[in-house]
């Protein structure tokens, strides 16, 4: 069973809440319901060229409910199963063009992006054991809705107008609203291929520092041949070629280990062209608890003090995916060394070395080429 967060956020969304977005509220009730009911956030968008703006956001209140679950489609799924979402609708995407939209909006502290399994989650889930802050860890309808209604299911590129520009400000004022009242800091952890759109992300958010966690692709890899993810999942889909930077004929002769090194590699080669300075890069093997305050001030230039550091760090004690707290970590870096087969290990590396060390050793990665054996979260 395809877990998820593998899966477009619309569809999920829609099995969790039958019925409940069949029809579109008007445009102007519809914003004044935004405005006035801090519960209510975007859990998805449908892609629908028919609709104004090229979609429907479905919108959903979860009122004070704090996202502590891991992934951002877990919080829904929770809250839809155990009937707690009362008020559900959906309006066109153009709602999200309209000016302050979200009254008292967060402007995030950082932005996280990542290669998978390689720590985003252990950072998300530190940063979010401070109930003042606000964690979005790959909030639902930034998990492909948004980009997929833009570029219309990647048939043309994504605009760079000042519209686009507005909705995706608003789309992430609306996730990292305040709901609780007490919430004084936001971050955001992107879904992994979201590292391909840095430059329009960054662009809509000048201000904001962003960190890219990377891993050894063949480490990577053994994790999402054995667990899935959306980048394999949108293999036989026309955003493949976007992601891998590479002809659809060209994916679908392709094994699914040849893919996914393609597209890896094609985020190093973003995070490497990116003159971006507010951009830094972390290994996943220098996410320590020993080394997670000189990150956040480095990262982020985002400088908690020693007690609130020390809170957020008790999160490197336990599985980064469990959210009981009842998993300690265990490193499993040498077991997924050995899973990957000799003939895969020789293509992920023809594919992916070059850049791999390039990042390394690139001045704007934290800590420079240091490579570390312990951590803090199984992936």
């Amino acid at each position: 069973m395809v877990p998820i967060y593998a899966l477009p956020d619309h569809e999920v969304v829609g099995r969790l809440l039958p019925g409940r977005f069949d029809a579109l509220v008007p445009d102007d009730l519809a914003v004044e319901r935004v405005r006035t009911a801090p519960g209510l956030i975007p859990a998805a968008i449908e892609p629908d060229q028919s609709v104004e703006g090229g979609g429907r956001v479905y919108w959903v209140d979860i009122g004070t409910h704090p996202y502590r679950d891991w992934q951002h489609l877990f919080t829904i799924e929770r809250l839809a199963q155990a009937e707690m979402i009362e008020t559900a609708f959906a309006t066109s995407m153009a709602v999200l063009q309209v000016e302050d939209l979200i009254p008292n909006a967060l402007t995030p502290s950082g932005f996280i992006f990542h290669t998978s399994r390689c720590g985003s989650t252990l950072m998300g889930k530190a940063l979010a054991r401070v109930p003042e802050h606000c964690v979005v860890n790959q909030g639902g309808p930034l998990q492909r809705g948004f980009w997929a209604a833009l570029t219309d299911e990647w048939s043309r590129d994504l605009p760079d107008d000042a519209s686009s520009v507005q909705m995706f400000r608003n789309l992430v004022f609306a996730l990292t609203r305040p709901r609780l009242g007490t919430e004084t800091t936001s971050f955001v952890k992107f879904i992994s291929w979201n590292t391909l759109y840095l430059d329009f992300i960054a662009g809509a958010f000048p201000e904001v520092h962003s960190l890219f966690l990377f891993r050894d692709p063949l480490e990577v890899i053994a994790s999402v041949i054995k667990e899935t993810t959306a980048v394999l999942v949108a293999k036989d889909w026309p955003q493949a070629s976007f992601l891998s930077a590479k002809t659809q004929d060209e994916v679908h002769k392709m094994d699914d280990v040849t893919y996914l090194a393609h597209c890896y590699d094609n985020y190093f080669k973003v995070i490497l062209e990116s003159s971006l300075a507010n951009v830094k890069a972390l290994d996943y093997h220098n996410l320590k608890s020993g080394t997670f305050g000189e990150v956040l001030k480095s990262g982020f230039a985002f400088a908690p003090d020693e007690q609130v550091i020390a809170e957020m760090c008790t999160q490197f004690r336990f599985h980064s995916k469990d959210d009981s707290d009842t998993s300690t970590f265990q490193s499993d870096r040498s077991v997924k060394q050995a899973a990957i087969a000799a003939e895969d290990r020789i293509r992920i590396e023809r594919i992916t070395a070059a850049q791999l060390g390039s990042l390394q050793a690139a001045s704007k990665t934290l800590f420079g080429d240091e490579i570390s054996g312990s951590r803090g979260a199984v992936y």
